[in-house]
């Protein structure tokens, strides 16, 4: 999320074992540890109800509508497979026997 390496969190926890110190440090990392787990809550909770109301109002129908319509190559694609699913059984020595 943010992007954070090792150093860069060895880092901020040496700088706040300095500011803080070692006897409130956990207290200060748990309470962090809710905050975090919160926050990460209300995002989910808010996505969630953000894509229940797009299903409600059909925009996943017209979305999926309009990527078919503007991506070509897939509808081509999509119109040479239906040809090929008719000539996956064809055997042509059955067709030049009748002759």
């Amino acid at each position: 999320m943010f992007d954070l390496g090792w150093t860069e969190l060895l880092v901020i926890g040496i700088v706040s074992l300095i500011v803080v110190g070692p006897k409130d440090l956990p207290v200060l990392f748990r309470k962090a540890g809710q905050f975090i787990g919160k926050a990460k809550g209300m995002a989910r909770e808010f996505s969630r109800a953000m894509d229940q109301a797009a299903d409600e109002s059909g925009v996943k129908d017209v979305t999926k509508t309009l990527n078919t319509v503007t991506n070509p190559i897939r509808s081509s694609l999509d119109g040479v497979t239906e040809a090929t699913k008719s000539f996956k059984n064809w055997n042509p020595n059955i067709e030049a026997s009748g002759l």
